[in-house]
């Protein structure tokens, strides 16, 4: 367990104590976020520009929050100034910006929001499920007080222990609560006995993932070895090797800025009249090949591409390639 902190903290790019796993999903992570941060009645800001601001928000309800959200295009991220202006009007407890919106593509700048938080005593919780080790990240330079992400993205774990950390202000406001989180296997207070970083003894809390604690021990290795900025560098030289050869197929990204988009999940868009069924299904036939399709708002507009963690080598990215070039043939768009 002490070395899962230790290679989390690294790839977390933090020293805060309150570093461990998750014995859940990326999602239930999410869940932990909410109902440790969030007392009933106190109030969230959310940026919505996809599926995970508008589940953040769903879960912020049922805890008994009130939310605030900051509507985006898919496609779009707030920026800055939008981000400081809510902040100014709202003056809420929490936060919420999810660095690598999957379900559209999009990358969330975070440079400085930190800051910005701290001057209005409020919270900044992100959600890395799909960046963390594939993009730059760092949680204690960006001034980040609770972040979650998932064990099976870019770390190239299997799913089932989802690395968080707290910054001492966000651990200090789960201490100071009126009332306890109301998901006990969640507390991070009660979690946090058992990683050993609330006491001296680590009592028994859950039978946490044995199998999954050792995977992500030599995943977190195998991170080391190669180093964050060769693993950063690997990614965002997929991601330049894709549009490349997709731009030779005439193929558009449905991100427009190319600073917002992400290296890690790829959004293409459908050029109008194409069967894009036909495409996956002819992908999965054919080279045993997996695309997705948009999820969310972005359902039936877009295909999506993963490069995260061991999927993420020049070869494969060759094969997603060739996979469309001949399914657009099929259908005699090339």
């Amino acid at each position: 367990m002490d070395e899962i902190q230790s290679g989390l903290k690294y790839v977390l790019q933090t020293d805060n104590k309150a570093t461990f796993g998750l014995s859940a999903s990326g999602g239930a992570a999410m869940d932990a976020a909410v109902s440790n941060l969030l007392e009933p009645g106190e109030k969230a800001v959310v940026s919505v520009s996809g599926i995970w601001g508008q589940r953040f928000t769903e879960k912020c309800l049922r805890h008994g929050a009130e939310v605030v959200q900051l509507v985006k295009e898919a496609g779009l991220t707030p920026s800055y100034d939008e981000i400081a202006k809510v902040l100014e009007e709202e003056k809420p407890q929490v936060l919420f910006l999810c660095h690598g919106e999957s379900s559209s593509g999009t990358k969330q700048k975070l440079d400085g929001v930190g800051e910005l938080c701290a001057k209005h005593d409020c919270l900044l919780v992100v959600d890395t499920v799909c960046t963390l080790v594939g993009e730059p990240f760092f949680a204690d330079a960006w001034g980040i007080d609770l972040v979650y992400s998932g064990a099976q993205k870019c770390i190239g774990c299997p799913p089932g222990l989802s690395p968080m950390t707290y910054s001492d202000k966000a651990y200090e406001k789960v201490m100071s609560r009126k009332t306890k989180p109301d998901i006990f296997s969640f507390d991070v207070t009660e979690v946090g006995k058992q990683w050993g970083f609330n006491g001296d003894k680590r009592p028994y809390h859950h039978t946490p993932p044995i199998n999954i604690m050792f995977a992500m021990r030599e995943a977190l290795q195998i991170v080391s070895e190669e180093g964050l900025q060769n693993s950063w560098n690997r990614h965002l030289n997929a991601h330049y090797q894709l549009w490349e050869g997709l731009d030779k197929l005439g193929l558009k990204p449905f991100v427009k800025d190319p600073a917002d988009r992400l290296s890690t999940v790829n959004c293409i868009e459908i050029p109008e009249g194409l069967d894009a069924g036909r495409v996956i299904a002819n992908a999965y036939d054919k080279f045993n090949l997996e695309i997705s399709g948009g999820l969310g708002g972005t359902a039936g507009k877009v295909f999506r591409i993963g490069l995260m963690g061991y999927n993420c080598t020049p070869r494969n990215v060759e094969s997603v390639i060739t996979a469309f070039e001949d399914g657009l043939k099929e259908q005699k768009f090339l």
